[in-house]
């Protein structure tokens, strides 16, 4: 891996896992699962394509320079030491975003002026002029992390965040991160062979990223500006081989049906907006309904919910809300695997039902879990026999 550049794809804690696969399927490697990233090397074909392709990754960071530092005249030292200049022209602009945890600074903002004025300066000695700061859109986006007495800094290959696909043009006011939606689907082991359901859709995240994943459609289809495009190294064709490769693989069809359902008609009519914007409404059926009216067409089916959490509702209605949704799924949903993402641990207390799995998620700064349940016939022993059988 000699000429390979190593990178790390930031992710949500408990996406590390599928991120990694996704990350070896388009060709990383070294792939090594960090707290809410991953590491992986790979050439810029690798770079462009995890921006394109990959669905549970946020962001993309090329490490220029890691380095250990006892005080801050050490650390604009360091600074002033990486090329920044092989990314950024002299009369380009940049931005600095700084977290860290240590006792060396006191503040993230005065570590990204510190590491801003090495960089200018940097550029003064070298080229006699310096590139200017642009908080809102910068040629190139500079991460800084120090943890401890140990900082990495690095160029954000992404720009926006991943989850940005471009495709939303109203969002639920709940709406579920894109990252997340397609690392549920991915946790759910849904692989387009069977009919996925989510009758809590909302805006519709879910079963729109399930039919991007059907359809084998990048991530990034539906996007247009990376960070890496405004670099001074991009590869323009490169990038528009990688992306042909990606867009040829699309499918024009698919074997398996996708629903969407709530019982709110105006979700469902932005819903149905963003579907019939992305012409995906061959792929997905939408329908106003209440969940306790909805069954399967066949089976074996996935479900896949992001019910309410109950933060406007009374204890003793959120408990026999998610007491309902799990009779629903007992009756109505044999032969089917459901998941169902919350935060609340008292509620799925009342869901009736033991999970084969549970994930540890977070949605945006909430806690959560992703509970998966196999729905049967009968009793879980009357089961386990019949198996055996």
């Amino acid at each position: 891996m000699d000429d390979k550049q190593k990178y790390i794809a930031k992710t949500f804690a408990g996406l590390e896992v599928v991120a990694a696969e996704e990350l070896q399927l388009i060709g990383a490697e070294g792939v090594i699962i960090l707290k809410r990233a991953v590491g992986f090397y790979g050439d810029k074909a690798v770079l462009y394509k995890a921006n394109y392709c990959c669905r549970t990754i946020l962001r993309v960071l090329k490490p220029l320079a890691e380095f250990d530092f006892e005080d801050k005249e050490q650390f604009y030292k360091h600074v002033f030491n990486i090329p920044f200049e092989n990314y950024l022209l002299p009369d380009g602009t940049f931005c600095m975003h700084s977290v860290i945890n240590t006792d060396i600074f006191d503040n993230s903002q005065y570590v990204s002026l510190l590491a801003k004025d090495a960089l200018c300066d940097r550029f003064r000695e070298i080229c006699d002029s310096r590139p200017n700061v642009d908080k809102f859109n910068p040629d190139i986006s500079i991460d800084v992390h120090i943890f401890e007495h140990r900082a990495t800094i690095s160029l954000d290959s992404s720009g926006e965040s991943l989850h940005r696909r471009g495709y939303k043009s109203t969002r639920h006011y709940a709406a579920l991160n894109e990252v997340l939606a397609a690392g549920l689907i991915a946790l759910s082991g849904w692989k387009a062979d069977c009919d996925l359901i989510d009758f809590m859709c909302g805006s519709g995240t879910i079963v729109i990223e399930a039919a991007m994943l059907a359809l084998n459609m990048p991530a990034g289809y539906y996007r247009n500006d990376y960070g890496f495009m405004y670099w001074t190294d991009f590869d323009e064709k490169l990038w528009h081989q990688v992306r042909q490769e990606a867009d040829d693989a699309v499918r024009e069809t698919i074997d398996c049906k996708i629903y969407g359902s709530d019982i709110s008609f105006r979700y469902i009519k932005d819903c149905r907006m963003n579907v019939e914007a992305l012409r995906l409404d061959d792929v997905i059926t939408l329908a106003v309904d209440d969940f306790q009216d909805t069954k399967p067409e066949r089976t074996p089916a996935v479900v896949i919910i992001n019910p309410p959490y109950g933060e406007r509702l009374q204890v003793e209605e959120i408990e026999n809300f998610y007491q309902t949704i799990g009779n629903i799924l007992k009756k109505k949903y044999i032969n089917c695997i459901a998941g169902v993402l919350t935060s609340n641990k008292e509620a799925m207390k009342y869901f009736g039902l033991k999970p084969l799995k549970k994930y540890p998620v977070f949605n945006a700064a909430l806690e959560s879990a992703f509970y998966i349940f196999q729905m049967y016939e009968g009793s879980k022993k009357t089961k386990l026999e019949t198996d055996k059988n």
